[in-house]
């Protein structure tokens, strides 16, 4: 037997051996696929079974949940209308709806006799921002501040130099 035919023959014991190995790891390869599918079947189940559950109960209590807000949202705007900082607010927003009231009212007026009803001021209410108002009072009020210390350090300067300090 030549060197070539003892390898052929060597490869060809090796194949059948490596066949004879396969099949059973191929079988165990289906077996654990067939158990990963099942596993993964009977989890899918449990879970829809168990959100159907939750489901059941959750929709109960989002509801009781839901309607026990009321009475601290009743309460909160309670208190907050007794405060006089938020009356005040709410009175200066109610002064700006009026305006708007108004004008509309007259530029409906204008138009339905002929009048020019862009002579009337237009009105905008702009949105409800309590810390954008707050900021914007804050910072006018902080400008006055600083503008009178500015005036003051201005006479302070002017006496200065007339000679009248």
């Amino acid at each position: 037997m030549t060197n070539l035919e003892t390898l052929a023959a060597k490869v060809a014991k090796l194949r059948a051996s490596a066949e004879k190995s396969a099949s059973p790891l191929a079988a165990a390869e289906a077996e654990l696929h067939a158990a990963q599918e099942a596993e993964a079947a009977r989890q899918d189940e449990r879970s829809k079974a168990y959100d159907a559950r939750v489901f059941d109960n959750r929709y109960q209590d989002a509801e009781s949940v839901r309607r026990s807000g009321t009475g601290p949202q009743e309460r909160f705007r309670e208190l907050l209308g007794a405060e006089p900082w938020f009356q005040a607010w709410a009175q200066m927003r109610a002064a700006r709806y009026r305006a708007w009231d108004v004008s509309v009212e007259a530029q409906n007026a204008a138009v339905n006799t002929g009048a020019d009803y862009r002579a009337v001021a237009a009105v905008t209410v702009g949105d409800a921002n309590l810390m954008g108002d707050v900021t914007r009072l804050a910072d006018e009020h902080a400008r006055a501040i600083a503008t009178a210390e500015a005036d003051q350090r201005r006479a302070d300067r002017d006496a200065y130099i007339t000679g009248t300090d």
